[in-house]
């Protein structure tokens, strides 16, 4: 019996009342995830401002030049200069950082730098924390970083500086990703392969909720550090989660921690009304005991695929062998390269986690730009997420994974590439912005679908004994993405549908490129690189077991050499 079995034992005739309790909960940690990712919306919103003015005089008149210079009329002479007498902010907002901190004119991209370095924090906590949740256990390292990132966050609210607002910021993203990550984690844990699709995908719906209320608390509190404050709190709430989150079993089971299994196990079989057998521990340690034994036995530790040897028999113009099994070589990071097909599989993959996460994230920091409230705007970003998750399970449920992702790109491609081609008003003067918005919001429909999506693609079509580090790697990628997406919305600060245009072309472009991945609904997860291009040599296991002595045609071992 192993982790997976045990999942299955445990399933009962109450729709699995404990996995799914325990799903709401996690959903909760990360429907949060999302207040401090964007919160940045409304901390650092920008209310309009202009110079100010003094009185005129007899001698002096001043007048506007734009929003950061002024003109300054004296004996004849006009005289420009930057806003010598302060700047004086719209009334939409109380007090953001732009505002506190003066962060406009010349200092106008410090807002947007300040999200870049956020995502940098983001991709830092993906590769430095979430291996301690292996190390540590998931729940452990979850509930420290919540708060850990609570503290900070609290900090946050009495910075006097942008500079120690940046820091602080890193610090809450860092963490933040890393308890997106481990949540994401222990929700697939919980479900048997077969039951973990509709979880895995439905887990985004609690983000979605997250982006709709904080888009109500940014409408509510007008003031940046209140609100920091009402999404920092929230956080300390998850110290009843010390009595009422179960761990992982899949980490438990490997880890041996038997007492805590048993604890767990038989709070599930009571939850979802089945009886589970007392000898399931001692059944499960003594296969943990067995493969310890195995792997002090070999040689090496960590994930390994096992190299083959030929002994070959040559004639005129056909060779003879028979397979050796020699020592297991170590798997590295270049083995996704190692074939032309995993080689492609892997270069597509990372292309689509970089422009998926530029597209989402894109167009999320674009919205609150276009026409309209930029409240209403966030919240209907938000809304339409929760469809789109839904329609997404039963898509990929029914159609498979390629020909929706497919899809999913393309329309998000299409939607964000028409406003460009769509003028802000008619001839007659009817505002045509309703129009461009709610294409966005349907490209925003297909990129949350192509999100799900990938996601589940990774963990399907790269290898057991690389698919950590390949995960890991595309977190890097789609971390980039999110990195990039700022700079590209500031850029085109006067041309708001722009980014929508670039960010549509790109994803147009991998609508295309996933043509060439595999489908991989209801197939059988490969376990090594060979298996993704299978060879005359990289059937050596088979051979090995069976004991079978192969011919194969010169030409062809010359091609597999």
């Amino acid at each position: 019996m192993d982790s997976e079995e045990l999942l299955g034992r445990l399933s009962g005739h109450k729709c699995n009342l404990f996995q799914w309790i325990t799903f709401l909960k996690l959903g909760l940690v990360y429907l949060r995830g999302a207040w401090p990712v964007l919160g940045i919306i409304f901390l650092g919103a920008n209310p309009g401002f202009e110079c100010s003015l003094p009185d005129n005089t007899n001698d002096t008149k001043y007048y506007k030049d734009g929003e950061c210079s002024i003109v300054i009329e004296q004996s004849g002479r006009n005289v420009t200069e930057k806003c010598t007498y302060g700047i004086r902010y719209g009334n939409s907002v109380e007090s953001t950082i732009l505002t506190e901190f003066n962060l406009v004119c010349d200092n106008d991209y410090l807002v947007d730098l300040s999200t870049t370095i956020y995502m940098i924090g983001s991709a830092l906590g993906a590769v430095l924390m979430t291996p301690l949740s292996d190390k540590f256990g998931r729940k452990k390292v979850l509930l420290g970083s919540l708060w850990a990132q609570g503290v900070v966050g609290v900090g946050v609210v009495f910075v006097q500086s942008y500079v120690a607002f940046v820091i602080l910021r890193f610090a809450v993203a860092f963490l933040n990703m890393a308890i997106a990550l481990i949540a994401y984690v222990m929700v697939t844990e919980l479900f048997t392969a077969t039951k973990r699709t509709r979880p895995s995908v439905g887990i985004n719906i609690f983000w979605s909720f997250g982006i709709v209320t904080l888009a109500l608390f940014g409408y509510l509190v007008r003031n940046w550090r209140h609100l920091q404050l009402l999404i920092s709190l929230p956080n300390f709430l998850t110290i009843l989660f010390i009595w009422f989150l179960p761990e992982s079993m899949h980490w438990l089971v490997t880890n041996g921690r038997w007492k805590s299994l048993q604890r767990t196990v038989e709070a599930a079989a009571r939850a979802n009304g089945v009886a589970v057998p007392q000898d399931v521990i001692e059944e499960l340690q003594k296969r943990y005991q067995q493969e310890k034994r195995i792997q002090a036995s070999s040689m090496g530790t960590g994930n390994s695929e096992h190299s083959f040897q030929m002994e070959v028999v040559a004639g005129k113009d056909r060779i003879e062998t028979k397979v050796v099994k020699m020592e297991p070589k170590p798997v590295v990071i270049l083995d996704l390269f190692r074939t032309p097909k995993i080689r492609k599989y892997t270069i597509v993959m990372f292309y689509l986690w970089f422009v998926i996460s530029l597209a989402y994230f894109g167009i999320l920091f674009s919205t609150p730009t276009l026409h309209g409230d930029m409240f209403l705007n966030l919240a209907i970003s938000g809304a339409v997420e929760i469809p789109a998750c839904l329609v997404c399970m039963r898509v990929l449920e029914r159609t498979g994974r390629r020909k929706p992702l497919v899809c999913f790109l393309l329309l998000c491609g299409v939607m964000n590439i028409i406003p460009v081609f769509i003028p802000t008003e008619t001839a007659s003067g009817i505002s045509l912005q309703p129009m461009i918005i709610t294409l966005a919001m349907i490209g925003k429909f297909g990129i949350t679908c192509a999100y799900s999506t990938v996601y589940l693609m990774s963990a399907e079509i790269f290898p057991t004994a690389v698919r950590n580090q390949a995960v890991g790697l595309s977190s890097f990628f789609e971390n980039s993405g999110s990195i990039s997406a700022p700079f590209i919305v500031y850029g085109a600060k006067n041309m708001a549908a722009m980014p929508l245009v670039i960010f549509g072309s790109l994803t147009v472009i991998g609508g295309l490129l996933a043509l060439l991945l595999p489908e991989t609904q209801d197939r059988a997860l490969p376990e090594t690189v060979p298996d993704i291009n299978p060879g005359p040599l990289d059937r050596a296991p088979e051979a090995l077991e069976s004991g079978d002595r192969h011919t194969v045609s010169q030409e062809t071992m010359s091609t597999a050499l």
